[in-house]
């Protein structure tokens, strides 16, 4: 019994200084102006899904529906950028963009999309979504995230629903919440909230003027400090939890 106490330290241990060893770390500037460090470590759960640890020294938040990081850019010294992938299901190809910032010396979701897939088989050839991002402004009062968006579709059945599209969407900046947004939407609904940290389901009315981030199919509401993604009916997911 010693012995096998002794090997379960030994593994945990090991773990540790491996995923430590495998962090990435980025310096931002923090909504007050100091320099602030983010880290960036890849986990498994007890059910074998992957996730990603978000850590400041104070604080951290933990990515779902990850698959492993694409892309980290850091925008106008002030926000972190990290494009990770998703687990898509069969013939397709899923990323997500998540935009951090650091106030009052808490990790803040300014913005959640999907920003990249592609679809492939079938009688699809190589359909493809892309968004790039940039910042523009100099502080809180003039922000603006600017979305270049690239949308393809090709079928070879259907040859004249095939297109190219490209446009460009700004997103402005709420310096109350410290979010981008698209628009704003009345919604009064009960939606069924899926929450990944306590595997859980539950009820939730919503009455009132959201911000929204409708660049996709797939659209996010911001309730209550965090946002949500839109799914089947009434359902909402969270793309991450503290």
């Amino acid at each position: 019994m010693e012995m096998t106490k002794k090997l379960q330290l030994i593994f945990v241990t090991v773990c540790t200084i491996w995923n430590s060893a495998k962090a990435q770390s980025y310096s931002i500037e923090s909504y007050e102006g100091r320099t602030t460090k983010i880290s960036i470590t890849n986990y498994s759960t007890d059910n074998s899904r992957y996730g990603a640890k978000i850590s400041s020294r104070t604080d951290s938040l933990f990515l779902t529906d990850y698959n492993g990081m694409n892309e980290v850019h850091v925008l106008n010294h002030k926000f972190l950028e990290i494009v990770y992938d998703t687990r898509g299901g069969t013939g397709s190809q899923i990323r997500n963009t998540v935009i951090l910032t650091v106030k009052g010396n808490k990790i803040n979701v300014a913005m959640l999309t999907n920003s990249f897939g592609k679809a492939f088989g079938g009688d699809i050839d190589g359909s493809l979504y892309v968004i790039k991002f940039n910042i523009t402004g100099n502080d809180q009062s003039n922000f603006k995230l600017v979305a270049n968006v690239y949308d393809r579709h090709k079928s070879s059945s259907s040859p004249q629903k095939s297109y190219i599209r490209n446009k460009k969407i700004t997103l402005n900046y709420d310096s109350n919440r410290n979010i981008f947004f698209t628009t704003h939407k009345s919604i009064t609904q009960s939606f069924t909230i899926n929450d990944p940290k306590t595997q859980q389901s539950n009820k939730l009315q919503i009455s009132g003027l959201l911000p929204i981030i409708a660049l996709g199919p797939k659209h996010y509401y911001y309730i209550k400090g965090q946002w949500y993604g839109t799914g089947y009916d009434d359902d909402l997911f969270k793309d991450y939890y503290r």
